[in-house]
């Protein structure tokens, strides 16, 4: 049997008008001038021109001229503003990506692409989901995936989208773990596959005893399910509810400080991005007096514990980089970029500028391309001279 959906925003499935919290490019630009040009925020812009330093091993031709536009651009971009939260009755919620579906109606703010929609429509046509996406009055005539499980009493879906490493996790569903501890009278909350180590020991970090945990590996109908406006779309639309909700988390403010720590971040086995001189960089660094924390040898309390007490950051691009999210404002963090980095302006420039981290990039030869021809993901050797010398720059 083929039913009918549609993609609708929230003021649409809830019936009512909900300030959505995302203001799209083709919204926001026409009200620039009176957000002051740039922003849709309300609050402070901390996102200020930056020039890498583009040292003398960096051959890759036309390289300032390229970060220059992807700089521009970034820096247009709206951020998100605003947050809601919604009641919803007889909700499916479909893995992975925790889209939500009332009756016929896909919820707009959880999709964040045309290619997401296939996973709760493996049959349906590419060009249907497009419009589907574009247009309200777009139909998808194509069978849904089958809700499996039925859910009593009142949950409240963690996120939407990705949370398929740690980056993702934390940005898109870490973040609002405080909004479900701030509404008492919802007993559990959804959280997403994969059910990776890191998402058990976050939540049991953030003080969500497992039993209230429901693992969203079928789609769901629930009673009632409250849902709440995501805290990250993309890597530059961010809201900044981000920051209390993480940095300031009473378990991570409550945590023990022992302040002053150099902490490298380094990417071991690992199938793209190594560092193919990485044991001369380390080595390097611990001459300066900085430790090599291994993100992924550790728990997710040490993590967080480790970057609050930092007091600067150096790592490779990686999902490593995440837990500058726990840094005190005005922190040093240094990412290492391949030199043929094409995606634009990294989510941790991104991310730094949201919690007034003090942002450098630095750029590394290629070593070796990617297995995939992916140019962001090739391996890389770092200058140390050039290490060492924006390091220096940047320490008391």
């Amino acid at each position: 049997m083929t039913n009918e959906y549609r993609v609708a925003g929230i003021s649409e499935v809830v019936g009512a008008p909900v300030l959505t919290s995302r203001f799209a490019r083709e919204i926001a630009e026409p009200h620039r001038p009176f957000f002051g040009g740039r922003t849709a925020l309300a609050t402070s812009d901390l996102r200020e021109k930056l020039v890498p330093p583009i040292g003398p091993t960096i051959t890759e031709p036309g390289l300032a001229e390229r970060w220059d536009a992807y700089d521009d651009a970034y820096r247009s971009e709206a951020r998100i503003s605003r947050f809601w939260a919604v009641e919803l009755e007889e909700a499916t919620v479909f893995p992975p990506y925790g889209i939500v579906a009332v009756g016929g109606q896909l919820v707009r703010d959880t999709i964040r692409n045309w290619k997401l929609l296939q996973s709760v429509f493996p049959a349906g046509d590419a060009r249907e989901l497009r419009k589907a996406m574009d247009s309200t009055e777009a139909r998808i005539a194509a069978p849904a995936v089958p809700p499996a499980y039925r859910v009593a009493g009142h949950s409240c879906l963690l996120g939407s989208g990705l949370a398929d490493n740690y980056f993702n996790w934390t940005l898109r569903y870490a973040s609002g773990v405080a909004h479900y501890q701030a509404l008492p009278e919802v007993s559990q909350l959804v959280a997403p596959p994969p059910r990776k180590a890191y998402v058990a020991d976050t939540l049991e970090f953030m003080g969500v005893p497992q039993h209230q945990v429901v693992h969203l590996e079928a789609p769901m109908i629930f009673e009632r399910l409250t849902l709440v406006s995501p805290m990250a779309f993309g890597r530059y639309e961010i809201s900044p509810l981000i920051v209390p909700n993480l940095r300031e988390h009473p378990r991570v403010t409550e945590l023990w400080r022992r302040p002053g720590r150099r902490l490298y971040i380094p990417r071991r086995k690992v199938r793209m991005r190594k560092v193919v001189n990485e044991p001369l960089v380390e080595a390097a660094l611990k001459r300066l007096g900085f430790e090599v924390f291994d993100n992924a040898t550790r728990g997710v309390r040490e993590q967080v514990h480790a970057f609050r007490d930092a007091s600067i950051v150096v790592a490779p691009h990686g999902a490593g980089l995440s837990n500058i999210v726990y840094c005190d404002e005005g922190t040093p963090v240094v990412e290492v970029v391949p030199e043929g980095y094409d995606q634009g302006v990294t989510s941790y420039r991104s991310l730094s500028d949201m919690f007034g981290l003090r942002y450098t990039q630095l750029f590394a030869r290629e070593a070796a391309p990617d297995r995939k021809g992916n140019r962001c993901n090739a391996d890389i050797e770092l200058d140390i001279a050039e290490l060492i010398r924006v390091i220096e720059g940047l320490l008391p």
